[in-house]
């Protein structure tokens, strides 16, 4: 209760603004809290543990839990998120088996668990009533009297039930005594009628449609789809929760249609699990591991591990299945075995073996540039500046030690290191349909002006002809064919595509710098080369193309043959 209370006050206080990000940390590490404490506090309690040892157990949670607060930053990166629902989900596993530790029984196992599932429907029911109840109640008095509720009252309300009200009505219903669950032989008939006339059902659709999935892949060739994944996910969840619900009339008359639905339910995960495991492995082949790739496959080793031991041991007990879940997550939390440390170690080797592909840099296909692009910006992402070093080696220095970056920092950072490479660095949004972009180079590097022979600044704004030789030229920009054109007495001469240009830097609506070499285009027609060196570029892209706002930078213009004056023109 104290950790729900905690939970509550600190993301009440982190609904001010985005400057109480430590609230919400703060928050977020609380609520790991309701699973951790309730556990320990049970174990202890079955153990008739008081006094010292009481004491010493739940400080010790309480300090796991400023641990975690410590080497946590928040979830703002994906990787972080994952890693906290990750725990998020051992420590609730946790409730459901630690307090049987060393001393199982089947029956109390079962009934024990059946009551923390039938408390948490019913807090989450209660909870919610009285949330919708009070928030009517809030609604009424803005509406009704005058009375300024200012919004984010209605999110402060919502902490309160779900962390406080919620967790009170749930540990109302958790048992006090399991020793004497022993004795309770009662099956609720809901949770009968929910297993046998829903769950089931649903569980054999999925089945059936998973099997008719792979007979067209036997038959056609064709390798399974990555959306296979969710309908794997699916029978797994509804089909193992109905297994669980079942599992006391197992051995009861008259209940052979679970003998035969648990048969049959880990005899078809099994297919379903290879299938899944074949799907992900096409995707982590080409592209490497990340951390969701990495549960997805432990997840489905897990899976088909399972139905293969309840396949051979039909009566083996549940608690295998928390147990066993629990474990794999929380040994890919931290260390050399974590989601994370097995992605950066494989995103690493990724960018080694793509570098090795040529003995230049100008045999690396402009694909094989696109994924190390990933790859390099997926470890800068983890701040993995080690990890870069050993997949660059000796080719670039003093990456070690990289301090944590921005988007734009970062993509920054990855252009300029694939820069000295003479790669191209692709980023993340390159492809994206929509969106303002707008780019300042900074100072222009050298540049070789051999092939040129004029050299002048353009602006939008600035449109006045500039006579060279004799020739009167003009800059135009046609902002929604995203060309800059150089017009010869009013005929155009030359066109700089400025739409490769966008295309070719970083994400369109994020603001940043971009590196000089690429925000510059060539161009060569009518006796006349040109290079355009961008300074400034701004715009949308649209779902039809590229429209251009503001552009400024340096034009170099060259013959290739003499110009042509014009009539009467000295």
């Amino acid at each position: 209760m104290a950790a729900g209370v905690v939970a509550a006050f600190a993301a009440i206080n982190a609904v001010r603004g985005p400057s109480m990000d430590y609230w919400a940390r703060l928050a977020m590490v609380a609520a790991l809290g309701l699973p951790l404490l309730t556990a320990l506090t049970l174990f202890v309690e079955q153990r008739g543990w008081t006094g010292i040892g009481r004491t010493a157990l739940l400080a010790g949670g309480v300090l796991l839990l400023a641990g975690f607060y410590q080497v946590w930053p928040g979830p703002e990166e994906t990787y972080q998120a994952i890693r906290y629902f990750q725990l998020s989900a051992a420590l609730h596993l946790l409730v459901a088996f630690l307090p049987f530790l060393g001393r199982f029984q089947r029956d109390v196992f079962w009934q024990y668990n059946r009551r923390l599932f039938e408390a948490i429907l019913r807090a989450v029911l209660f909870s919610g009533v009285l949330f919708l109840g009070l928030v009517i109640a809030l609604a009424a008095l803005d509406k009704l009297f005058g009375v300024d509720v200012p919004g984010e009252t209605y999110a402060r309300l919502w902490f309160v039930m779900a962390l406080v009200a919620n967790t009170w009505i749930f540990l109302g219903g958790v048992p006090d005594d399991l020793p004497a669950l022993a004795n309770d032989t009662d099956y609720p008939k809901g949770l009968k009628v929910l297993s046998q006339y829903i769950l089931t059902p649903l569980v054999t659709i999925y089945l059936v449609l998973l099997t008719a999935y792979i007979l067209k892949i036997l038959i056609t060739g064709d390798w399974p789809s990555g959306w296979i994944g969710y309908l794997v996910a699916s029978v797994a969840v509804v089909g193992l929760l109905a297994f669980l619900l079942v599992a006391p009339l197992r051995d009861r008359e008259g209940e052979g249609w679970i003998r035969t639905f648990s048969r049959w339910l880990f005899i078809g995960l099994m297919p379903a699990a290879v299938m899944f495991l074949l799907a992900l492995w096409k995707r982590i082949d080409p592209y490497g591991l990340t951390e969701l790739r990495v549960l997805g496959f432990v997840m489905g080793l897990w899976l088909l591990g399972i139905a293969l031991w309840y396949t051979v041991r039909r009566n083996a007990g549940i608690h295998l299945i928390p147990i066993s879940l629990a474990i794999l997550l929380l040994a890919t939390l931290y260390g050399p075995t974590s989601t994370t440390s097995l992605s950066v170690a494989s995103q690493s080797r990724r960018i080694r073996f793509l570098l090795t592909t040529g003995a230049d840099s100008t045999l690396i296909s402009t694909t094989a540039q696109v994924e190390i692009s990933s790859a390099l910006r997926f470890l800068l992402q983890h701040n993995a500046g080690d990890a870069i070093q050993d997949a660059l080696g000796s080719k670039v220095s003093g990456l070690a030690g990289l301090p944590p970056l921005d988007d734009v920092n970062r993509d920054s950072v990855a252009a300029a290191i694939l820069d000295s490479l003479h790669l191209e660095y692709t980023p993340t949004y390159h492809n994206q349909q929509a969106g303002y972009f707008s780019y300042s180079s900074g100072e222009f590097p050298p540049l070789e002006i051999r092939n040129y022979d004029y050299t002048f600044p353009i602006t939008q704004q600035d449109t006045t002809p500039v006579v060279l030789d004799g020739d009167s030229l003009t800059i135009r920009l046609d902002s929604t064919e995203a060309m800059l054109r150089v017009l010869r007495h009013g005929e155009p001469v030359l066109a700089f595509d400025l739409s490769t240009v966008v295309d070719s830097l970083k994400r369109p609506d994020n603001p940043g710098k971009a590196t000089a070499r690429r925000m510059r285009a060539a161009a060569e027609a009518n006796g006349m080369r040109g290079m355009l060196q961008i300074s400034y570029l701004n715009g949308r892209r649209t779902n039809t193309g590229v429209r251009i706002t503001d552009v400024s930078g340096q034009v170099f213009l060259g013959y290739s043959t003499p110009p042509v004056t014009a009539p009467g023109k000295p």
